[in-house]
C-alpha cells in the first residue's frame, strides 16, 4: 500500500443494500474532487447486490472485497487498511453526498492540521428539510446522540464549528489521525461488531487532541437504517451491549463522582428499555458477554497512546444527557438555538 497525497479513499460496506448501492456509488463518481478511489466491502450480501457491485468492479469503477458478514467495524478496518488515500471517507451505502461534498471536506482539512475528522450536514433522503445528523454529542453519562436528529432544519445547525464527534454514515478522516489513535491493527473496535463504533473513534480522537469539524455547507442525503436494515432485536442487543462496553472501556478515563451518579440513573433506564425490547435469554446473554469482554476492554484502554484527559473533560464534561432530556421536554432547546443565533448576530 502506497499512500497518495491528496487522494480520498471512499470505503463503502455493502450488506444487502441492493436498493441503494448503485445510487451511492454514482454520487461518488460525479464528485467534483478529482482524486478518488472507491472500495466496497461486501459483507456476505444475499439480496442480489453482490453481482451488481462485482460487475462495477469488473468495469474498473471500484475495488471489491468479498467477505462473510464480519460486522461494520471489521469491514471498515479492512477497507481502511487496503486504501491508498491521505483521507478516508467512510460512507454508508444508503448515504448520498452532494457533488461537492468531498471537495469541501478536503479544503477544510487543508486549513487546519489538527482537524482529524470532517462531517457535513446529513439530511433525511425522504424529506431534506429534516435533519438526520449534524455530528455527535458525547454526554457525561457515556451516551452518544446525533445532534438534531429528526428536527426541522430551520438553520439552527448552520454554523461551522468544532463538535464532539461524527456519525460514520459519511465521516471523512485524516489518515494520520487514524494511525495515531489505532489500537493494534484496529481503528474501529472490532469487538463492537456494529453500532456505537463511530462515537468511540470520536472519543479516541478527542483524547489525542484531534478535532472534529462540522461543515454545514457539505450536505449528504441519508436513508437512516437503509444499510443496516430495520432495528431488529439483534440490533437493539448490539446497541445496548456496545453502550456498556463504551462506558467501561473509554469513560473510565474521565468519569468523576458526579458522572457516576448520572450514569447510574441512565443505566437503570437502560435496564427498563432492555426488558421491553430484549427477550429474557438475550438479557442474560448481554450480562454475560459484557462481563466476559470487560477485561478485554480494560486491556485495550491501557493501550491507548498517552491520552490527554483534559481535552476529553472539555469534550464530555460540559453537558448531561439527563439535563438535555429535561430541557427538550420543557421545549427550551429550540429557544436556546434561537437565542444563540441572535447573540452571534448581534456580536457580528
Amino acid at each position: 500500500m502506497k499512500i497518495q497525497s491528496g487522494m480520498v479513499s471512499v470505503v463503502i460496506i455493502n450488506f444487502n443494500s441492493r436498493a441503494y448501492i448503485e445510487r451511492c456509488i454514482s454520487t461518488i463518481e460525479i464528485q467534483s474532487y478529482p482524486q478518488i478511489e472507491i472500495l466496497v466491502i461486501d459483507n456476505g450480501s444475499s439480496d442480489g447486490s453482490f453481482p451488481l457491485v462485482q460487475r462495477m468492479a469488473n468495469e474498473g469503477r471500484l475495488r471489491l472485497f468479498a467477505t462473510e458478514n464480519i460486522g461494520s467495524s471489521r469491514a471498515n478496518n479492512l477497507g481502511i487498511r487496503e486504501s491508498n488515500g491521505e483521507y478516508i471517507l467512510v460512507l454508508n451505502a444508503d448515504a448520498f453526498p452532494h457533488s461537492d461534498y468531498i471537495d469541501k471536506c478536503v479544503t477544510a482539512f487543508r486549513k487546519d492540521e489538527l482537524t482529524g475528522t470532517v462531517i457535513g450536514k446529513l439530511v433525511s433522503d425522504s424529506d431534506t428539510s429534516i435533519i438526520d445528523s449534524s455530528g455527535i454529542y458525547l454526554y457525561r453519562e457515556g451516551i452518544a446522540v446525533d445532534r438534531g436528529f429528526g428536527e426541522k432544519d430551520c438553520g439552527q445547525y448552520d454554523n461551522q464549528e468544532f463538535i464532539d464527534g461524527a456519525c460514520c454514515a459519511a465521516a471523512m478522516y485524516r489518515r494520520s489521525m487514524l494511525e495515531d489513535i489505532r489500537i493494534g491493527e484496529e481503528f474501529y473496535d472490532e469487538d463492537f461488531f456494529a453500532f456505537v463504533e463511530d462515537a468511540e473513534i470520536s472519543f479516541h480522537a478527542g483524547i489525542r487532541g484531534w478535532r472534529t469539524l462540522y461543515l454545514p455547507s457539505a450536505v449528504v442525503r441519508h436513508v437512516r437504517g437503509g444499510s443496516s436494515g430495520k432495528m431488529t432485536e439483534s440490533c437493539y442487543y448490539l446497541n445496548a451491549r456496545n453502550i456498556l462496553l463504551f462506558l467501561r472501556k473509554d469513560f473510565a478515563l474521565v468519569t468523576r463522582p458526579s458522572d457516576k451518579i448520572l450514569q447510574s440513573v441512565v443505566l437503570v433506564g437502560s435496564k427498563i428499555i432492555q426488558c421491553k425490547r430484549l427477550s429474557a435469554g438475550l438479557r442474560r446473554r448481554l450480562s454475560k458477554e459484557v462481563s466476559e469482554l470487560g477485561n478485554k476492554m480494560d486491556q485495550k484502554r491501557s493501550l491507548l497512546r498517552h491520552p490527554d484527559r483534559s481535552s476529553v473533560f472539555t469534550m464530555v464534561g460540559r453537558r448531561s444527557y439527563l439535563v438535555a432530556a429535561i430541557w427538550r421536554r420543557m421545549d427550551l432547546l429550540r429557544f436556546s438555538h434561537w437565542l444563540r443565533n441572535k447573540t452571534m448576530f448581534a456580536v457580528r
